[in-house]
């Protein structure tokens, strides 16, 4: 045989072995599916739902608003703490010039030091009033804020449970759960993977989801340090895709290809 007829079979085996070793490597993976940043959303304030703005499926964006508390209480508590405030502070002011005034009366040797303190205590007085009225505004001003419950980013909203005229009480421990929502058009596959692969696996490898007829790129983004069971040896793998806008559901069935 020539030279050049075995530099070619030796490139075929060569060719095939690489091809069979590539196979060999690849794997698929049973997993299912779970929602990214899925977060129950509440309120510290309680008060009663004047209008639901979602419903299960809509994706809503950053800020929006999805339940709002009727605010007419929180807005009077707000306008009666401005009113407080000014209050304190003009009281503050007085106090201070009437301070001023013992002071140089007490220069001029004209005022005891009792008298002098007497206006010191008094000072102090409105000046701790005047703090606890910026407070108390504060406080007025988160309140109305939180009346509205606002999407925390760009998201998909799960489920909803209040109802209009529904009561909020968030005096109780946990505060009701009124949306849930979790992030949009961004979803994890979960599957799981045995001692002796996972430290194959690195954090951000390209991997490909399959899910019915369709194939999305995704990464791997987590890779448990815990297996799932201490005697299981078996970990928990994260694989994040974009769901482009395809409605998936968490709990679905699907297949990742490493």
């Amino acid at each position: 045989m020539s030279l050049k007829y075995n530099i070619k079979k030796l490139l075929c085996i060569i060719t095939v072995s690489l091809i069979t070793n590539s196979i060999a490597i690849a794997e698929e993976f049973e997993a299912h599916l779970i929602w990214s940043k899925r977060v129950e959303l509440s309120t510290p304030v309680s008060g009663v739902v004047q209008k639901v703005f979602v419903e299960s499926g809509k994706t809503v964006a950053k800020g929006e608003v999805l339940i709002q508390l009727d605010p007419r209480a929180f807005k009077a508590d707000l306008k009666y703490a401005k009113a407080k405030l000014k209050n304190a502070s003009e009281q503050n002011q007085e106090a201070k010039r009437e301070l001023d005034r013992q002071l140089d009366m007490y220069d001029r040797t004209m005022l005891s030091d009792h008298e002098l303190q007497i206006a010191k205590n008094n000072y102090t007085a409105t000046q701790a009033l005047y703090h606890q009225a910026q407070a108390a505004l504060t406080k007025a001003k988160l309140n109305l804020e939180y009346s509205a419950i606002r999407s925390p980013f760009n998201a998909m909203v799960i489920r909803t449970t209040a109802v209009t005229g529904q009561v909020v009480a968030s005096e109780n421990t946990p505060p009701p759960t009124l949306v849930v929502v979790a992030e949009a058009q961004r979803m994890l596959a979960r599957f799981y993977i045995t001692t002796d692969k996972v430290n194959n696996l690195v954090v951000n490898q390209g991997v490909k989801v399959n899910i019915a007829d369709h194939v999305f790129s995704g990464k791997i983004f987590t890779i448990a340090l815990e297996p799932e069971q201490l005697k299981s040896g078996v970990y928990a793998v994260d694989v994040v895709f974009d769901s482009k806008n395809k409605v998936l559901r968490a709990g679905q069935k699907v297949k990742v290809d490493l």
